[in-house]
């Protein structure tokens, strides 16, 4: 289901302000739509569902879940629609302020943001994947400032440079292989260590939040990191611990077919043959017979 992006302003207004940023809240009471005007860079970090952006009469780009996209808008009206259940931090900004906030670190920028930032490019879209210290750190901030008053506009500018900051340099030599090093190992010791938590408790129903916390760790980026790295979801892995697990002790022979089910954490036995088959190829009483 495509609609058009409902939400809430988080500051300014995209009409009104050279800066400001608005967050999705679908569902929420006094929910408000989002039309793009001409003139603006906009930042797009989309953390669940996916976004569609673009002129109302033209080609829209697509930016899905786990994805950020930076792009200026259209000189006619742009539009902003979402899927249902759609969570999105949008932060914009006058293109005229950014570029001249952006002159004296020019030959830092990606190639890309040069010319979206200089050059007013409305063909190119810099699109990126939305790193942890922009899901765990960054968004929040913006939807929960530590400041009042006169301050927030003084502190939200802080916070848009500090997005940029993140987002839009190339990387120093050396610096881009040293930092995929660095988050692949980090990303594969939060893999095992989720592996050892989920096989020590793999009795228990799966709380992706405790999970996350015990990690250290968003439950988006680890559920991400997870997939990516074991071509599996949290969940398809708990099935198969937890049907591994129950098979050892059916072939055992000190556990029937139910108590195995129970012992790995299954309420249901028909949830838990179909699980079973699923991994195994054949029902558990197969099993047990062969």
């Amino acid at each position: 289901m495509i609609m058009k992006a409902v939400g809430k302003p988080v500051f300014g207004n995209a009409k009104e302000t050279q800066i400001w940023a608005w967050g999705s809240a679908p569902g929420g009471e006094d929910d408000e739509s989002l039309e793009l005007v001409p003139g603006q860079t906009v930042f797009v970090m989309v953390q669940s569902g996916a976004v569609i952006i673009g002129p109302e009469t033209g080609s829209l780009s697509r930016i899905e879940a786990g994805q950020m996209a930076i792009l200026n808008s259209q000189e006619e009206n742009s539009v902003v629609l979402t899927e249902k259940h759609t969570e999105l931090l949008l932060v914009g900004m006058s293109r005229e302020l950014l570029c001249s906030m952006m002159t004296p670190f020019r030959p830092g920028l990606n190639q890309q943001m040069r010319r979206i930032v200089f050059e007013g490019s409305q063909s190119d879209i810099f699109e990126r994947s939305l790193s942890r210290v922009l899901v765990e750190r960054v968004i929040p901030a913006f939807t929960n400032p530590i400041v009042s008053g006169a301050a927030r506009s003084f502190w939200y500018e802080s916070q848009v440079k500090e997005l940029i900051a993140l987002a839009c340099f190339a990387p120093a030599e050396g610096e881009d292989e040293f930092f995929c090093s660095r988050q692949k190992r980090l990303s594969m010791a939060r893999v095992a260590k989720a592996k050892s938590y989920l096989k020590n408790h793999v009795d228990e129903p799966l709380d992706l939040q405790s999970l996350a916390k015990e990690v250290g760790c968003s439950p988006f980026y680890l559920s991400r990191t997870f997939s990516a790295t074991m071509s599996m979801t949290i969940s398809q892995y708990v099935r198969k611990l937890r049907i591994e697990a129950a098979a050892e002790l059916i072939v055992s022979g000190k556990y029937n077919i139910s108590e195995a089910a129970v012992e790995v954490g299954y309420q249901s036995l028909s949830h838990f043959s179909k699980a079973f088959q699923q991994v195994k190829g054949c029902l558990p009483s197969k099993y047990e017979v062969a």
